[in-house]
């Protein structure tokens, strides 16, 4: 004999298993564990569970004399960018927000004591924490973050980034 479920059974398993439900859950898992995250994050890369020593990959440019973190802060804030405490800290950051875009993608941006500043769009880690740690799906986000980070920055050629350690040399193929 088969089994039926009732109607009750398939309201309660499609409302548990949807996606609005899954990202209901991971924001209040957030919620309750996002502050504490730091800590978590801190003591694993101090232990060496987690290794986390460079810069992301998209450079948009330098930021402009006589500007400092505060006109960054300014001008990210005026468009709905928040400081980003459950991101990685990358060596030299000084400013380091975010903002979130329908809870699932977010643009991250990044200003170093050397003057440049960097971005990206990425999974939020609150709605898919492994696709987050593992960058996939990262992108420039240039379409949106040109245009908003253009008063900031020098005009002319790009400057040379720093090297990351995960790029591959110059003239070489990359491997996947």
């Amino acid at each position: 004999m088969l089994y039926r479920a009732g109607a009750l059974e398939i309201i309660l398993i499609t409302i548990f298993m949807s996606k609005a439900f899954s990202l209901r859950l991971k924001h209040w898992f957030w919620k309750l564990f996002g502050p504490f995250f730091p800590s978590f994050r801190d003591l694993w890369l101090w232990l060496g569970f987690i290794k986390h020593n460079e810069r992301q990959p998209y450079l948009f440019g330098r930021l402009k004399s006589g500007l400092g973190g505060h006109e960054v802060r300014q001008l990210l804030a005026a468009a709905g960018f928040s400081n980003d405490y459950i991101a990685w800290i990358d060596p030299d950051e000084v400013v380091n927000m975010r903002q979130v875009v329908n809870v699932e993608y977010q643009y991250h941006v990044r200003l170093f004591n050397d003057g440049e500043i960097r971005g990206h769009h990425e999974f939020a880690a609150e709605a898919h924490p492994f696709k987050h740690l593992y960058d996939v799906g990262m992108e420039s986000g240039e379409d949106y973050l040109k245009p908003l980070l253009a008063p900031l920055l020098e005009s002319g050629p790009l400057p040379l980034a720093r090297p990351n350690p995960k790029s591959p040399p110059p003239g070489s193929v990359a491997r996947r």
